[in-house]
């Protein structure tokens, strides 16, 4: 997401034109090194007013408001940019280490929760649109029936929906039965980019080699994305899982293409909708959990998961 689409998008739910270029700061999720982080610089001027800082996370945009002289004297919390006289910030979006806190080195951690005034689920659109189609269009959408053509249809087996919370769900109980017998798999998740999401695809990959038959091999492509300047970061992590995953006879190979429907499709005939990708765990509590080691003690975001058989 632009920033220019993020300002639209929140002044057109606020109906006040609130946020502009020169009070708002916006970041994008950034992966350098093992840290998945917000990465923005704030001139020190602009903690003498009220300021706007706009965080775009995996499926919802963040609205924070620090308010004017709220840090008074910002060398005392930040790191400091001298050459750019600017604070530089690098707040956490991983939920498994310092949630929305500055992890800058040097700093001393400031919580930023506290300053979200609200938070917004991102349309699944949103992100695939140029700045320009926010705008009003005169032309009316193209509908496309498939009444005239119901072979095209695929037939709906079972949906499963997972509420908040829930216990009891792993990949294997979600995916196993569907996927057994395939020889050929493709997995598409635009979000695979943060470590615990590399961590999901890695035990997504074992599920499958507990699953096959013996002997056997699959054939695992993965479609994810990651913006341009992180694509290096992404691709050494799917050629370490590539690698590790390849002593149960799993060959995964995988392509950077920007797409946004999130699904399984295999060659046995069926094909998984994934409302939330493998992305379904929330983040685990303390340093030591079960769920760390078992699927089903961790609790779930709420999601659907529809079926389908081609």
């Amino acid at each position: 997401m632009k920033k220019a689409q993020a300002l639209n998008f929140i002044n057109s739910r606020s109906g006040v034109e609130k946020l502009k270029n020169r009070n708002t700061t916006f970041a994008n999720i950034s992966i350098s090194g093992s840290k998945a982080a917000w990465w923005m610089n704030i001139k020190l001027d602009n903690f003498k007013k009220d300021w706007n800082i706009l965080l775009v996370g995996e499926d919802q945009l963040f609205w924070l408001q620090i308010p004017a002289m709220t840090f008074k004297n910002p060398e005392k919390y930040f790191r400091i940019w001298e050459e750019k006289n600017a604070v530089n910030l690098v707040v956490s979006c991983d939920r498994q280490d310092r949630y929305f806190q500055d992890i800058s080195s040097g700093a001393i951690g400031v919580d930023f929760k506290p300053f979200i005034r609200e938070k917004f689920s991102i349309p699944e659109e949103l992100n695939s649109l140029p700045e320009h189609s926010l705008k009003k269009s005169k032309q009316k959408p193209e509908v496309i029936s498939f009444t005239s053509v119901p072979s095209l249809r695929p037939e709906v087996r079972k949906q499963r929906i997972i509420v908040q919370d829930q216990t009891n769900i792993s990949y294997d109980r979600l995916f196993a039965k569907h996927l057994r017998g395939a020889d050929n798999i493709e997995l598409q998740d635009p979000w695979i980019r943060l470590p615990y999401q590399f961590q999901n695809l890695l035990e997504f990959c074992v599920m499958l080699g507990n699953n096959k038959e013996p002997g056997g091999t699959i054939n695992l492509k993965v479609i994810s994305w990651n913006t341009r300047e992180f694509q290096e970061q992404s691709k050494a992590c799917f050629e370490e899982i590539a690698a590790s995953v390849k002593e149960m006879r799993i060959n995964l190979t995988f392509a950077l293409e920007k797409h946004h429907d999130r699904y399984i499709k295999a060659d046995n005939g069926c094909k998984v909708i994934l409302g939330r990708g493998l992305d379904i765990y929330e983040k685990r509590e303390g340093r030591f959990s079960i769920g760390d080691v078992d699927q089903r003690w961790r609790k779930c975001k709420p999601c659907e998961i529809t079926y389908l058989r081609e």
